[in-house]
C-alpha cells in the first residue's frame, strides 16, 4: 500500500482532527495546522507520522492530510 507521503513533506490537515479510532477522542489538530511528515508506516491505516508546527506529533492518516507548498 502507498500512502502517498514520504519523509520531509509538507503537510495540512485538511479538516479537524479528532483522537479515537472513531475519532470521537479530545481534538488534536485544527483544520489547516501544517507540519511535516516524519515517519510513514504503510502497514499501518494512520500511518502518516506528523511533527505539527504546534508541536503536535500525530500518526495521520492519509485523508486527514494534504500536500502543501514548500
Amino acid at each position: 500500500m502507498n500512502l502517498g507521503f514520504r519523509v520531509g513533506d509538507k503537510v495540512a490537515t485538511s479538516r479537524a482532527i479528532f483522537a479515537g479510532l472513531k475519532e470521537d477522542g479530545p481534538k488534536v489538530c485544527n483544520k489547516g495546522e501544517t507540519g511535516y511528515v516524519v515517519d510513514v508506516d504503510e502497514r499501518e491505516r494512520d500511518g502518516v507520522h506528523v511533527r505539527f508546527d504546534s508541536g503536535v506529533d500525530w500518526w495521520c492518516m492519509p485523508k486527514q492530510i494534504m500536500h502543501v507548498g514548500q
